[in-house]
């Protein structure tokens, strides 16, 4: 049997074969649990700091920032210790004591987090700050331990072919870390919730360390009584003389992650913003990543000019780039033309997604993960200083890859647009391949390809075609059946025209009008999210129903300002002033194309517009408010989920006023009957008296801790006022019978009948946030609206009016009686009209 030889300190030690498939195997599992850690503790700040790009970046940036410091630290670690599988059992075992005290570490986090939010300043650096300050003392422990592990196993593994060995572990960590992405996202949250996910990853990490600590000693066991000469001191090659190469690694990092950013703006157009889509194209990436090592390590010989591999791997990722960035928009017709092929079947349409998001990637990361081992071999370490050279490959990498993700969110794409930073970044990435050509003299056969490549790139870079808007913005991961059944993409998108786009650093907003002019709405990452159409309705009556039913609602709270329609008329309320708080920039934007149908609302005085994360502003403000009102309307959407949980529904309960009122729009057309029953028993657990409502395809909760009623003479008060009564009659209502007849549905009664006996959505186990596996074929053509209408309906065998105030008089009762049976008779309804206008007639 062939066996293995490596050093445990100075003194040669054999692995078998089996033996060291188990390091591999431990290596990729530790890879794997990575990613689940950081899926899930990014997953957490989110809920704690908000869910703004900010946010993401700086979380990820600072977990990204301990990987490098660890990489650094622990691989001239690596160069003078000489028990490294017992050392790497031990990082091992920390990441899984900081994974295991990470949620009790977090509740100490978010509780200075307020306090200190309160306290300070209202300052957008401050605030930065503090979020960068306490990510890192939550990150950089368990980030620098995972740091650590691939210069410690570098070391441990190589004692020859150095950059073919550190290609194959490269591909391994890699490779377990994509299991993991796929595995965070697709499996361990959506069924088992964050904690018990965080728990099972700690369990993973604990045999990690215990199995590597036991073939550890058996290894030491075996080399007692063999002298260990000391480690060698030998110091690595002046700095200066790697310079230009360890910027060169750093430059494609930047170029690396600056490519993900855009790849993923780019695909959420198509795959939407989901959980599933996030885990989806990291999986991508990092298959292509990983892929690229393992091709490296098994190509790679001693023969190989690896500084003219180097150049060519670098122009040819910059080129590939280039040339595929221009067809980007034509993605519409594959994603289409998958949606075709799976049908309803989520796995196929899965793999499908998965199978064009890595043929967008495939190339430039193929070509990234080879350039990492290739920059090590370059470097040229040595055996006895692999730890050394290894961190300062990776050390540069990262730092390179945290500013490239930064540059490309914050900078290139609100300044140049998504189209132009493709087209910025692959230009300077085929310069700095050519930079590496003429430093290091590439070979002959480089002279040719090189060249080549670089001249392909850049005509690919100077064509002046410009992406398709419609295509781009076409939605087609939620309107995918809605094309197919109506005559294709293009039929459907001629009958109207993008009358701007607007690309910001996690949201792409197009405003979209009628070839008549006559109706104008804006999409969110293609997917439609207000305009002057059918909702408009909705828009309205979710903001007024609270308003209306408060006896004195003085301050008010609107999370999501959308086409602003909700604010209209909110201030003729008798209120004293009116918040509304809009995570996106790019809508607050679009909302000047709606300026006519939201009567300028934005210019009211009393109105205070906050563009930041609706409920991170309840979570640190000390303000409370008569009544809240959440607008966004698909929990099935990432960040969006985050309202439509029972912590999120106690954190606004808190900010209430004893009598205040919370009201929550959600969409039925496209949610299941069982999550919708989800949905209102975790809105009744906070809010046990509802009154629910009913507008076009969507369902209007309002909830108090206190009883509601519909006081009809307030009713008919409010809807007098000019201002208030003009904004209703955009929805069809003119009076207080038209609303109740035409909207009202049933009491707490009925929905806690509709919702017993199901489970709860909470921030640990979000189940509505991974439902959009059902939102596909026929689903979402009204098939889950009926279903919906008709459970609720069947809810309530008896429709009781929780009416109140009906009149001072008889005459006043027999006006009011007869307006709902006008309301009633409106809408068809013509049981319930000839009942109250018998009513008002015996009066």
């Amino acid at each position: 049997m062939r066996r293995f030889s490596l050093s445990l300190g100075s003194y040669p030690m054999d692995l078998s074969p089996g033996q060291k498939r188990l390091i591999y195997t431990l290596f990729a599992l530790s890879g794997c649990v990575a990613l689940v850690y950081e899926v899930l503790w990014t997953k957490y700040l989110i809920l704690t700091f908000g869910a703004t790009i900010e946010v993401v970046s700086l979380v990820t940036a600072t977990f990204m920032a301990g990987l490098a410091g660890g990489s650094l630290l622990l691989g001239r670690y690596a160069d003078r210790n000489r028990r490294l599988l017992l050392v790497y059992a031990l990082l091992e075992g920390g990441i899984a004591l900081f994974a295991l005290t990470f949620p009790q570490a977090l509740d100490l986090v978010e509780a200075v987090y307020i306090r200190s939010r309160q306290a300070l300043p209202d300052h957008p650096g401050l605030t930065t700050l503090l979020h960068l300050t306490l990510a890192a003392l939550l990150l950089l422990p368990p980030a620098v331990c995972m740091g650590g592990t691939l210069p410690i196993m570098c070391r441990f593994f190589v004692k020859r072919r150095l950059s073919g060995e550190i290609g194959k572990l490269y591909a391994l960590n890699t490779l377990g870390a994509t299991l993991g992405a796929f595995g965070a996202g697709y499996l361990l949250i959506p069924y088992f919730g964050l904690s018990l996910t965080g728990y099972l990853g700690v369990a993973v990490n604990g045999l990690i360390a215990l199995l590597a600590w036991q073939l550890a000693r058996k290894i030491c066991r075996r080399a007692e009584g063999v002298a260990l000469p000391p480690a060698p001191e030998t110091p690595l090659q002046p700095l200066t003389g790697f310079a230009f190469l360890l910027v060169s690694v750093m430059l494609i990092g930047a170029y690396g992650l600056a490519y993900e950013i855009l790849w993923t703006r780019v695909l959420l157009l198509f795959l939407g913003n989901t959980s599933y889509a996030f885990a989806t194209m990291l999986s991508a990436y990092l298959v292509g990543i990983a892929l690229g090592g393992a091709i490296y390590a098994r190509r790679i010989r001693r023969t190989t000019n690896i500084p003219a591999l180097f150049a060519l791997l670098t122009v040819g990722m910059g080129a590939s780039v280039a040339l595929t960035v221009p067809f980007y928009d034509r993605l519409a017709h594959v994603f289409l033309a998958a949606h075709d092929l799976a049908g309803e079947h989520w796995w196929f349409l899965t793999l499908g997604y998965f199978l064009i998001a890595f043929a967008v990637m495939c190339v430039p990361t193929l070509l990234s993960g080879s350039l990492l081992p290739a920059a090590v071999a370059m470097l040229a370490p040595g055996p006895e200083q692999t730890g050394r050279g290894v961190g300062l490959i990776v050390l540069h990498n990262t730092l390179g890859a945290v500013l490239g993700s930064l540059l490309a969110g914050f900078v290139l794409i609100p300044q140049l647009g998504i189209q132009n930073s493709f087209r910025l970044l692959a230009a300077l990435n085929i310069l700095s391949g050519l930079a590496l050509f003429v430093r290091f003299r590439a070979c002959r056969a480089g002279r040719l390809a090189v060249p080549a490549l670089a001249l392909a790139g850049f005509s690919a870079v100077a064509l002046p075609a410009a992406w398709n808007p419609a295509w781009m913005n076409s939605g087609i991961y939620c309107y995918a059946e809605k094309y197919l059944e109506m005559g294709g993409l293009e039929k459907v998108l001629s009958e109207e025209r993008i009358i701007d786009v607007i690309e910001g650093t996690d949201t792409t907003v197009a405003v979209h009008e009628s070839l008549d002019g006559q109706m104008r709405f804006f999409t969110v990452n293609g997917k439609t999210d207000g305009g002057t159409g059918r909702d408009m309705g909705t828009q309205l009556l979710v903001s007024h129903l609270p308003m209306l039913l408060h006896p004195q609602p003085r301050r008010a709270l609107v999370i999501g300002l959308g086409t602003g329609i909700s604010l209209r008329g909110l201030s003729a309320h008798p209120t004293e002033a009116i918040d509304c708080v809009e995570i996106s920039p790019e809508v607050v934007k679009a909302s000047a194309y709606f300026a006519e149908a939201n009567g300028r609302v934005l210019d009211d005085p009393k109105v205070r517009l906050l563009v930041e994360d609706g409920r991170n502003l309840l979570l640190t403000e000390r303000q409370s408010y008569d009544v809240i009102v959440s607008e966004p309307s698909n929990p099935w959407q990432t960040g969006n989920a985050n309202l439509f949980t029972l912590d999120f529904y106690r954190l606004a309960a808190r900010r209430l006023a004893a009598d205040g009122i919370f009201c929550q729009w959600l969409g039925l057309y496209d949610i299941t009957t069982e999550n919708l029953r989800i949905a209102c028993r975790t809105f009744l657990q906070v809010f046990p008296h509802a009154l629910v409502y009913t507008s076009g395809s969507d369902l209007i909760l309002v909830g108090s801790r206190q009883p509601l009623v519909m006081d009809y003479q307030r009713l008919a008060q409010r809807l007098a006022v000019p201002a208030i009564g003009a904004a209703l009659t955009l929805a069809q209502v003119e009076s207080p019978g038209e609303l109740v007849a035409g909207h009202f549905l049933f009491t707490e009664e009925a929905l806690r009948t509709f919702s017993a006996g199901t489970v709860l959505n909470t921030d640990d186990r979000s189940i509505l946030e991974y439902s959009a596996r059902h939102n596909i074929g026929k689903n979402t053509l009204g098939r889950f609206q009926r279903e919906n209408m008709q459970a609720l309906k069947s809810a309530a065998e008896k429709i009781f009016l929780p009416l109140d105030n009906l009149g001072a008089n008889r005459t006043a009762v027999a006006l009011a009686l007869r307006d709902l049976a006008g309301g009633y008779a409106k809408v068809g309804r013509k049981q319930e009209a000839e009942h109250f206008m018998k009513m008002a007639e015996e009066l």
